[in-house]
């Protein structure tokens, strides 16, 4: 019986659209250069997802009410054009159970399946790997999706897939995520809190960056109270800021994403972090006009 992984909506299917598209697009440049390219997916989950449905079904494999549609490994792996090799990695066991059957369906291609922390996994892929010319290569190239669960993606695991310089990263920012953890009023943060959005952004300074000083309304007190003015645009805004003094190559404008209703939830970014203007460019003209096509 599949592991099921019921997750996601409306966003989720354009999610996939462009990251299946993306990679089709990088793999078609890509084909006609002597790079080692990989791909890699640190939270990979299943490989497919379970959604609930009413009346007629939905595309893919139907099942009492609900549809297993193809999730972002198993996109990947049914594409013709290959990768030089194939990283998942996700946390629970049972998903990588799943992950490993879903790749033993493709014995053409060189998976490798991993069960573990994703940024300790994704910090150790970024050093160990040989990013410079060798065994026959010109180098090695690789594809990065991060697509948390929540806001587990620490600062320093984007420092490292930066530095190597060779990686082009797609992330799933938490957005409604950071807006509900940063509350208005700064005294109601407790301390797990402020060290959870710290390792998310990297710094202390979203204080300042979020946080204005208005006066107490109580005459009495001593201390001026902190509140977040800022909305979920200004809170992007420094997002993307963050990541480019990372990724000093480019940073796209985000993605938003959202339900069929309500406020948005994630900002889809895209980072480079090779250094190379040709690369670049390539990237630029992909990522802008799919961002195009859906916004």
């Amino acid at each position: 019986m599949a592991v099921e992984h019921k997750f996601g909506g409306r966003h989720t299917e354009i999610k996939l659209n462009v990251i299946q598209r993306y990679l089709e697009a990088y793999l078609q440049v890509m084909s006609g250069q002597n790079y080692r390219n990989i791909y890699v997916d640190a939270f990979a989950g299943t490989g497919s997802r379970t959604t609930t449905h009413n009346g007629f079904p939905l595309l893919g494999e139907e099942s009492e009410g609900q549809t297993i549609t193809p999730g972002s490994a198993q996109l990947v792996l049914q594409m013709d054009n290959k990768f030089d090799e194939y990283l998942f990695i996700d946390k629970k066991a049972k998903h990588v159970d799943a992950l490993k059957k879903l790749c033993a369906r493709f014995p053409n291609k060189d998976t490798r399946c991993y069960q573990g922390d994703a940024n300790e996994l994704v910090q150790e892929f970024c050093r160990s790997t040989r990013w410079g010319r060798g065994g026959g290569y010109w180098g090695t190239r690789a594809v990065l999706f991060l697509d948390p669960y929540g806001m587990q993606v620490e600062w320093q695991t984007l420092k490292d897939i930066a530095a190597t310089k060779a990686i082009d990263l797609w992330f799933l920012f938490p957005l409604s995520g950071l807006y509900r953890q940063a509350a208005r009023n700064f005294d109601k943060i407790d301390e797990d809190k402020i060290r959870a959005i710290d390792r998310c952004l990297g710094t202390t300074e979203w204080q300042n960056a979020l946080y204005e000083a208005n006066p107490q309304s109580d005459f009495f007190a001593d201390s001026e109270r902190l509140e977040r003015n800022a909305k979920i645009p200004a809170i992007e805004s420094y997002v993307k800021q963050r990541l480019q003094t990372e990724f000093t190559a480019w940073v796209s404008e985000p993605i938003p994403l959202r339900n069929t209703q309500g406020p948005q939830l994630f900002s889809l970014f895209f980072a480079m972090s090779n250094p190379s203007k040709p690369a670049k460019n390539i990237a630029q003209r992909i990522v802008r006009h799919l961002r195009k096509s859906i916004t």
